[in-house]
């Protein structure tokens, strides 16, 4: 009997960024290869999953890929498993939606009609068929079409992958893409002038690692919280005191007076004070936090 494989080891991330997803929040990092992969915990507690069920079902889906990063968590650095950011919207409409928490059920459940019916469309237009119910069908000869177009795909994509690797196809895409880059251009210039006045990456990394701390200590209280819910219920009640609807939208000049409204939060939970994670931030150089 060969002995089983040794998992490799987590990656460094080159980047990480909390986003807000859910109305929550959910660690974002880049890998070398410049692909981007999201917290599986985090996507897991903004919609009140259990992790190991979902990182089971990932693992047994070939077309799903997972990573693990090291990343700094709660004031240590630990290996954390990351979804590929691709694959979120096939993993999304595997969660049962009776599975997902209530305040995240409404937004879920538009999202995941949305990309089924974007697939149910899709095979319609490779197949030829009605894009209505299958009973608009009359005769079912026409069925005879869908392993048409499966063939027909299969030899399209072929092709396809030749007339990429072409030189010839690579300066046609560059000069079909040079008006979308001016686009892009202008729409980066206009967002660059709004994250101005919004909290820098470095600044969002710190109250990231500081909720999650003040989350924890919640939870690890004798609370009724689970250590999920009692992180989503702290970004809550960070929002709601600072009047915003979500994290993204806090304001840089008011950078110090939020981390003191932590700090003070988690004084009050823990009679400790917290000041570990602002020090380190969501630096990725040295030993471990603690």
């Amino acid at each position: 009997m060969s002995a089983p494989e040794t998992p490799p080891p987590p990656r460094s991330p080159r980047e990480q960024l909390p986003i807000t997803l859910f109305e929550s929040v959910v660690l974002a990092v880049r890998a070398d290869d410049g692909r981007i992969y999201l917290s599986l915990r985090d996507l897991c507690e903004a919609l009140g999953l259990s992790v190991v069920p979902q990182r089971r079902r990932i693992l047994l889906d070939d077309t799903l890929t997972m990573v693990q990063f090291r990343v700094q968590s709660g004031g240590q650095f630990r290996a954390i498993d990351f979804l590929l950011l691709e694959d979120v919207s096939v993993w999304l409409i595997g969660v049962q939606r009776r599975r997902v928490t209530e305040k995240a059920q409404e937004r879920f459940s538009y999202v995941k009609t949305y990309l089924v019916t974007a697939v149910q469309r899709a095979f319609a237009e490779l197949t030829g068929l009605p894009t209505g119910p299958s009973s608009d069908i009359e005769d079912l000869g026409e069925l005879d079409r869908i392993d048409q177009a499966f063939t027909q795909l299969a030899e399209l994509t072929r092709r396809q992958d030749a007339l990429e690797q072409s030189q010839g196809r690579a300066r046609g895409a560059y000069r079909d893409l040079r008006s979308v880059l001016n686009e892009l251009r202008d729409r980066m210039q206009a967002l660059e002038r709004r994250l101005e006045s919004t909290l820098s990456p470095s600044q969002r990394g710190t109250i990231y690692q500081m909720v999650h701390r003040w989350g924890a200590a919640r939870a690890e209280r004798g609370t009724s919280l689970t250590p999920g819910a009692a992180i989503r219920k702290s970004w809550a009640e960070l929002n709601e005191a600072f009047k915003v609807s979500t994290y993204t939208d806090l304001p840089a000049d008011r950078y110090h007076e939020i981390v003191g409204y932590i700090k003070d939060q988690y004084r009050a939970v823990t009679g400790r004070e917290l000041d570990a994670v602002e020090q380190a931030g969501l630096d990725l150089e040295g030993d471990d936090a603690g």
